[in-house]
């Protein structure tokens, strides 16, 4: 009979991942560093190709700061599918047989909901999100003068919460295979998840009911999927 691994033995494979991951992010940020010019020079074209929209540093390490944010955010992005990789490897010893040859397919299927929601939130959501925001600079009869550094920060704020949203289904999938989670509890749960729903849309969104409203859409899609998705779950657990 094979003995049981210990707490010592989790904690050293854990580390083992994190390391893995670690030098995969060396490598990745060096890449993400080198793409930094084309990046920027992509942003600040992207919503007017005619009259690229100009930044400014207010601050001596606002270039600096815009430079190691963009890489390190390119970097995270590329390593995404290896952390996945490295997760499930980590979880795969204590894995049935069943749930080993089951569950793999959320990897790739963890990246795709990843990209649909960066794509959703690039193309639809931030545009808005800057047409308001201009909107309300014009009526109050101010100069529109863009920190580099601030746009940056803005679109992350707006990009990366509501592309890890998409990532419901996944944690979905889990909970309901550790018998967390049931579509009994999730049909209970309906009217405070959509007050979840309507708050995480309003927050991440500007202050306009059009913004919040599209945001909100993906996300009641995404949690009336849970259901079916939660039914499966509980069958193959069963």
């Amino acid at each position: 009979m094979l003995a049981q691994p210990s707490l010592i033995d989790h904690l050293t494979e854990l580390r083992r991942r994190i390391i893995y991951i670690l030098i995969m992010f060396a490598f990745a940020l060096c890449g993400g560093i080198a793409l930094v010019r084309p990046v920027l020079a992509y942003l600040q074209q992207s919503y007017s190709p005619a009259q690229p929209i100009l930044w400014n540093a207010f601050s001596p390490f606002d270039a600096l700061q815009l430079y190691v944010q963009t890489g390190v955010v390119i970097g995270v992005g590329a390593c995404i599918p290896f952390i996945l990789l490295q997760v499930w490897l980590f979880v795969k010893p204590a894995l049935t047989l069943k749930e080993r040859k089951s569950l793999p397919w959320l990897i790739p299927f963890a990246f795709l909901l990843f990209l649909i929601g960066l794509a959703f939130s690039w193309f639809i959501v931030f545009p808005m999100a800057v047409q308001f925001a201009s909107s309300v600079t014009r009526s109050m009869g101010l100069v529109e003068t863009y920190g580099a550094a601030q746009y940056i920060q803005f679109l992350l704020r707006i990009i990366l919460p509501l592309s890890l949203a998409f990532e419901y289904p996944i944690v979905l999938i889990f909970l309901a295979r550790l018998g967390l989670v049931t579509p009994e509890r999730l049909r209970k749960s309906r009217k405070f998840a959509y007050v979840i729903l309507v708050t995480v849309s309003t927050i991440l969104t500007p202050p306009d009911f059009l913004s919040a409203f599209i945001v909100l859409i993906p996300l009641v899609i995404l949690f009336e999927a849970s259901f079916p998705l939660a039914k499966w779950a509980n069958k193959k657990r069963d």
